[in-house]
């Protein structure tokens, strides 16, 4: 016959019988203190969630935030039962928790909500050293927030004074004016104080933006056009996105054809000099191979660049042209050039 185990006594047997009394009887007087890390958060909220306005107002429901092990739920699930807001935002992939979240849609809300640190302990505790590329999920990164205007590194509160869920434009504002306080006036001025609108935080907008990125590189003189001649109404990276990019649309004021020619600009004019044209004719030379008849683009264009006519220039009647080309209707001598490329006489007949 085997003996009972040697770790079995009547002493400990008596001494686990008396500790599971007191244990009974410390939770009957004092409830479920005995087995919390410490005191909830007493911190009033402006609005009630989940039937209280503290998490101290749970008192020892300790299962409303942490649900039992066999139910298949977890803290975090808990925590969304009462913050709606934040489950939109996971189920959306939106706003700051969306954005944290990634894909996947879950987050685990300890890291940076801590508990039981007393009633007016801090509800959100966020490691700034580990958090810097983490803020890109926010939508503004910390790329080109590297270092204050004294040389050191940024903190939370340098930008988030009032806690990390709110943000006031006026800290940019305030910064960036003890940078350059004049630039600031202009631009603000120019575009407004949503500087959230143009602005992520990477750079891509600013000082080192490079234009050429967007398919219009500024070359020749548009390089030293301030950036408001173009953009003088953008409030918002949409505005700037959408601001014409066809030279009409700044140039119109010096058109001297007054629209004549069409708005393609380019196609005589390049972004070294307005008043230098750069249209090659060689299909057609201007001095039709005489030196001493020069045209203007007028008496070939009258209308516009993309239409020419040969009519009214030297015998070219349209008698003269029909008599030429027995057999053929005028409309199907309307392009001169496909058989008299130069003004030369006809290669095809």
């Amino acid at each position: 016959m085997r003996g009972r185990p040697t770790f079995v006594s009547a002493t400990g047997i008596a001494l686990a019988v008396i500790l599971l009394v007191g244990v009974v009887a410390w939770v009957l007087l004092d409830g479920l203190g005995l087995f919390s890390p410490g005191a909830l958060n007493a911190e009033a909220g402006p609005r009630a969630l989940g039937g209280v306005h503290s998490h101290a107002e749970l008192g020892d429901r300790c299962g409303a935030c942490h649900p039992a092990p066999w139910s298949g739920r977890s803290a975090a699930d808990a925590c969304l039962d009462c913050h709606a807001g934040v489950a939109a935002e996971l189920e959306a992939r939106e706003g700051l928790h969306g954005g944290l979240a990634g894909e996947s849609g879950q987050l685990a809300c300890g890291p940076c909500h801590p508990e039981h640190d007393g009633p007016r302990g801090a509800l959100t505790a966020v490691d700034e050293s580990r958090f810097g590329d983490a803020h890109d999920a926010t939508g503004f990164s910390l790329a080109g927030h590297r270092e204050t205007v004294q040389g050191g590194s940024f903190a939370c509160a340098d930008c988030h004074a009032d806690g990390y869920d709110r943000f006031d434009q006026a800290v940019c504002s305030a910064c960036h004016a003890e940078i350059d306080a004049a630039f600031m006036d202009r631009h603000q001025a120019t575009y407004g104080k949503d500087c959230l609108a143009c602005h992520d935080g990477t750079g891509r907008v600013g000082a080192d933006f490079d234009h050429g990125a967007t398919g219009f590189p500024l070359e020749g003189k548009h390089a030293d056009v301030p950036c408001a001649d173009c953009h003088g109404d953008a409030k918002s990276a949409a505005d700037l996105k959408s601001t014409p990019a066809d030279c009409y649309a700044c140039h119109a004021g010096d058109d001297e054809h007054d629209g004549a020619y069409g708005r393609r600009c380019g196609e005589c004019h390049s972004a070294a000099s307005w008043d230098d044209v750069t249209f090659d004719h060689a299909v057609f030379p201007l001095d039709h191979g005489d030196e001493e008849r020069k045209a203007t683009c007028a008496t070939c264009h009258p209308d516009k660049t993309d239409t020419y006519t040969c009519y009214g220039c030297h015998e070219h009647t349209t008698g003269n042209v029909l008599g030429e080309h027995e057999g053929r209707s005028l409309a199907e001598l309307e392009d001169c050039v496909r058989c008299h490329p130069g003004g030369r006489e006809a290669e095809d007949d």
